[in-house]
């Protein structure tokens, strides 16, 4: 899927905004306006970003151009070209890191105001845009006496048979829920044991079904078709607004955040930052969190009111059980997991 979307140019651009803890200089861009292109998931959240921060920078003359899917392979091909058309990318935080310098610009923090991100989550090329967590959800109507409770309970279809949904990615925390179910602490996840991991996931892989885009987790979800789910925040949500019977397991899930980055070459540098600025700013970051089961990535922005959004938001449940991703690792490692993820899969 292709979408490309243009909203109108306006107004004249402001030249400084002051922060609420300090003083950031807001780009330039001429005083003409400019475009900017954002490539991004589409779905729900970019309507949410049409409707707050691209009409947010349509006020300061500057139109937003919007692409998606946010294809990897093709951002290294227009990187590597030396004439790249995107702008922004929403990115995984691990890939900001590993390819900070190459297909992202190094983040001049005196640019954006960042008073409201938590320090550890900002980095040389990338800043967060939203706080996510890997869920551990089942179907409520599969399970009505003896409900799962723990990762060890998912890999278990001895005592909870039934089919299992995982997405067909090394990155969507399967190897890691299996080293949780399997015993190994939180914080001593990694590096991942990737045969102790696999001798885990080997116990339901003929009870488990792969997929490969969010579409498709949420049908999975409303037609039955599993009754657990290593599932996204969102489509959970969405299937449980859909009138499936879904619960959430809060125990161990697993902290994750989204990012965004400046394309390496990019032509349209002070637009850019103008629109990571709204795009973590508080108007965009209180519309992500109201209308999607999200936590802010910025700390001044107010949680949504809506019990169903909530009961999805990892942030809202915290307990001490909670599980961080280690980004650094990821972006050290991915080759290798999503290479012995698929020799696994495929085997």
């Amino acid at each position: 899927m292709h979408i490309r979307r243009h909203l109108p140019l306006v107004a004249v651009l402001a030249a400084v905004s002051f922060a609420a803890t300090g003083c950031f200089v807001s780009p330039a861009t001429g005083g003409a306006g400019g475009t900017v292109v954002f490539s991004n998931t589409g779905g729900a959240l970019a309507s949410i970003f049409a409707d707050t921060a691209y009409k947010e920078l349509a006020d300061k003359g500057i139109t937003v151009a919007e692409e998606s899917p946010n294809n990897e392979a093709k951002l290294t091909a227009m990187v590597e070209s030396g004439s790249p058309t995107w702008d922004v990318f929403y990115a995984s935080p691990y890939r900001t890191v590993a390819k900070c310098d190459v297909l992202f610009e190094k983040l001049d923090m005196s640019r954006i105001d960042t008073s409201g991100l938590d320090p550890k989550q900002v980095t040389e090329c990338g800043v967060p845009v939203l706080q996510s967590a890997f869920l551990l959800v089942y179907n409520a109507d599969k399970y009505p006496g003896k409900a799962p409770t723990s990762w060890k309970d998912f890999y278990d279809t001895t005592s909870f048979p039934g089919t299992r949904g995982i997405m067909n990615y090394a990155k969507d925390a399967g190897m890691e829920t299996a080293l949780l179910a399997s015993g190994v602490p939180g914080d001593k996840l990694y590096p991942l044991d990737y045969d102790r991991a696999f001798a885990t996931m080997d116990r339901i892989r003929p009870s488990v079904r792969f997929f490969d885009t969010g579409a498709q987790q949420t049908q999975a979800l409303e037609s039955g078709e599993v009754d657990m789910m290593l599932a996204w925040p969102g489509r959970a949500y969405e299937a449980t607004k859909n009138g499936t019977n879904l619960k959430v397991v809060w125990n161990q899930p697993l902290y994750y955040t989204d990012a965004l980055g400046i394309v390496k070459g990019s032509k349209n540098q002070d637009a850019a930052y103008e629109l990571i600025n709204a795009l973590i700013g508080t108007r965009t970051q209180e519309e992500i969190t109201a209308k999607q089961p999200y936590g802010a990535a910025n700390s001044k922005a107010e949680p949504s009111s809506d019990p169903l959004i909530s009961s999805f938001v990892a942030t809202n449940h915290a307990n001490g059980t909670e599980v961080v991703r280690d980004q650094q690792w990821w972006a050290a490692n991915l080759d290798e997991a999503t290479t012995r993820w698929a020799n696994w899969v495929n085997r």
